[in-house]
C-alpha cells in the first residue's frame, strides 16, 4: 500500500511540474507555452463599436478587433496600415491606395466602399458619435475603384492623416453594421471577438487569416478590475499579464520585481483645471489666474505623482506638434493670488465648484487643490461622479471648475486646441465656453495651411493667449505607464494602452 501510494504521489508531482514547465515555458520545456496574454481594464468598455464611443477603455479593446486607415507608430510617426499610401491631390483633396486583399472578420471584403461606409457612418447624425468631430470637415467620401478613395474636406485640413489614425475613426464591416457592432464587433484587426461574460471578462482570439500575418498571441483576455491594488496583486501572482497606469507610489516595487517590468515615458497626455469663464465669479480673469498662483503644481508632481510627471506649459506636451515650451509659466504665489481676489471684490469665503471623475489620480488632484484653494479664502465643493455623469454636469452653463485628462491622440495639436477651444466647440468639448474671434481665426487658419513653420507659430499665439486668458490651466503632463510579467515579449505599447500592439508579442 505504501509503495502504491508513493508511486501515485509521484505520478501526480510528474504531471503538475509538467504542467508548470508548460505554463511557465522553463528552458528544459518541449512544449510551447500557452499563448494567452491577460489583460487588467480599470473600467468597463461600455460598447465594442468604435464609432459609438470616445473613451480609453474601449478603445484598448477594439484597436485590437479593428483598424485604421493609418497608424500612429511608437515612434510617433504615421505608416501605413489599411491604406498603404496616401497623397494630397489639392487644398481640399487627399487620395488614398488602400491595400488589398484584406477581408473583414465576416468574410466580407476590405475595399473602398467600406472606407465611403465606415466614414459616413461615423458622420451620420443617427449614429450619435461623440467623436465624429475628428472627421467633420470631410464633405465627401469618392470612390475612384475598388482600392482607391478621395477624401474631400470642405476647406483646407492640413492634420487629416494624423486624424485617420483616431481610433474612432476605425473601418468596419457595412454587413456587420447592420446588426449590433457594440455587442458583435467585427474588423480586419489581428484579433476577432470571441466572448464576454457580464462586464468583466472579454476574450479575444487570434484573427488566423490576419493580412499581416497570424500573431503568435492565440487569445486576448481582458478583465475588469477597478482597484490598481487588486491589479497589482494579480499581476504579481500571474493572474495578469500586463496593467496600465501604475500608481506612482507602487512603480518602483514593481521596477524592483525580479519576474516583472515596469517602464514610464512622456506620452500624448495633459491633465487640466478649466474655468467656467461665461457665467459666476469665474467669469473674471483675475478670479481665474489668482486660482492659478495658488495651487502648487511642482508640489503635486513631487508629492502625488512622486516625479511621474513633467511640468506643463503649454496645452499639450513636446511629443506633439505645435507644444508650446517657451512660454513663461505661471509660478506659485498665494500671496500674490490673495491680492488679485482682493482686487476682484472678493471677500473670502468664495463657494465653489470642483468637478471631475472617479480616478484615484483625480481624486487625489482634487483634494490637493481644495485644500490649496482653501489657503486664499475659496472653498471648493468637490464633486465626484462617474464619468458620464461628470460629463453631463459640465455641459450645464452654470458648473464652475472642472479637472480633467486629455490625451492628444492624433500627436497634432489641432486635435486639442480647437476641441478646448473654438467658441464652436462650445456644445462639444470647450466645457470652458471660451471664445475669441482671434483665437477662431488662428486655429481656423492652422487647420488650413500645410505649412508647418506657419502652423507653428499660430500655436504659439494661441498658447500665449491661453497662459493669458486662462480657460484652463494645465496642471501637468502625466508620465503613461505600464507593468507586464517578464514572460510576455515584443509588445509595443507606444503612447498610452489604446496603442498597445500584440502584432509581435508572444508569451515565453
Amino acid at each position: 500500500m505504501k509503495r502504491h501510494f508513493s508511486s501515485v504521489l509521484i505520478a501526480v508531482v510528474l504531471i503538475i511540474t509538467g504542467m508548470h514547465a508548460w505554463a511557465s515555458g522553463s528552458p528544459e520545456d518541449t512544449l510551447i507555452p500557452e499563448q494567452t496574454v491577460t489583460i487588467a481594464l480599470g473600467g468597463d468598455p461600455s460598447t465594442l463599436d468604435p464609432h459609438r464611443s470616445f473613451n480609453g477603455f474601449v478603445f484598448t479593446v477594439t484597436n485590437q478587433i479593428y483598424e485604421t486607415l493609418i497608424h500612429r507608430a511608437p515612434g510617433g510617426e504615421l505608416v501605413p496600415e489599411l491604406a498603404t499610401d496616401w497623397r494630397s491631390i489639392n487644398d481640399t483633396t487627399w487620395e488614398f491606395d488602400l491595400r488589398e486583399g484584406v477581408v473583414f472578420h465576416d468574410g466580407t471584403p476590405f475595399d473602398a466602399e467600406s472606407v465611403r461606409f465606415s466614414i459616413e457612418r461615423l458622420l451620420a447624425p443617427e449614429t450619435r458619435a461623440i467623436g465624429s468631430f475628428i472627421l467633420t470637415m470631410v464633405e465627401e467620401v469618392r470612390v475612384v475603384d475598388e482600392y482607391t478613395v478621395r477624401i474631400v474636406t470642405d476647406r483646407p485640413f492640413a492634420p487629416l492623416p494624423a486624424h485617420l489614425s483616431h481610433p474612432v475613426t476605425a473601418i468596419v464591416s457595412s454587413t456587420a453594421a447592420g446588426g449590433d457592432l457594440g455587442v458583435d464587433p467585427v474588423g480586419t484587426g489581428p484579433f476577432v471577438f470571441e466572448s464576454r461574460s457580464s462586464n468583466t471578462d472579454l476574450r479575444l482570439q487570434v484573427n488566423t487569416e490576419y493580412w499581416g500575418g497570424e500573431p503568435s498571441i492565440q487569445r486576448i483576455v481582458f478583465q475588469v478590475v477597478p482597484e490598481a491594488g487588486t491589479q497589482i496583486v494579480a499581476l504579481q501572482a500571474g493572474t495578469i499579464d500586463l496593467i496600465t497606469d501604475v500608481p506612482p507610489e507602487r512603480f518602483e516595487s514593481i521596477e524592483t520585481d525580479p519576474a516583472l517590468s515596469a517602464e514610464q515615458f512622456l506620452g500624448w497626455g495633459s491633465v487640466y483645471l478649466g474655468y467656467n469663464t461665461a457665467r459666476g465669479p469665474l467669469a473674471d480673469e483675475r478670479v481665474r489666474r489668482a486660482i492659478a498662483l495658488a495651487i502648487d503644481r511642482r508640489g503635486i508632481i513631487d508629492n502625488l505623482r512622486e516625479g511621474m510627471a513633467l511640468p506643463a506649459i503649454g496645452m499639450v506636451p513636446d511629443t506633439v506638434f505645435g507644444s508650446e515650451t517657451d512660454a513663461a509659466a505661471i509660478p506659485f504665489d498665494p500671496a500674490e493670488a490673495r491680492r488679485l481676489l482682493a482686487d476682484a471684490g472678493v471677500t473670502p469665503p468664495l463657494s465653489l465648484t470642483l468637478n471631475t471623475f472617479e480616478r484615484a489620480e483625480t481624486r487625489q488632484l482634487a483634494t490637493a487643490i481644495q485644500a490649496q484653494l482653501r489657503e486664499i479664502g475659496i472653498e471648493l465643493s468637490v464633486e465626484i461622479t462617474d464619468y458620464g455623469a461628470f460629463a453631463a454636469a459640465t455641459s450645464e452653463p452654470d458648473h464652475g471648475l472642472w479637472l480633467t485628462t486629455w490625451g492628444t491622440v492624433t500627436l497634432d495639436a489641432d486635435y486639442t486646441l480647437f476641441a478646448l477651444l473654438h467658441s464652436g466647440q462650445r456644445d462639444g468639448d470647450n466645457r470652458s465656453f471660451y471664445a475669441d474671434p482671434e483665437v477662431d481665426r488662428m486655429l481656423e487658419e492652422a487647420r488650413a495651411t500645410a505649412d508647418e513653420a506657419l502652423r507653428r507659430g499660430l500655436y504659439a499665439d494661441i498658447h500665449a493667449a491661453v497662459v493669458r486668458d486662462l480657460p484652463y490651466l494645465t496642471l501637468y503632463y502625466p508620465l503613461s505607464s505600464y507593468a507586464k510579467n517578464d514572460r510576455l515579449v515584443g509588445e509595443e505599447y507606444g503612447f498610452s494602452a489604446i496603442s498597445l500592439d500584440l502584432r509581435g508579442a508572444r508569451i515565453e
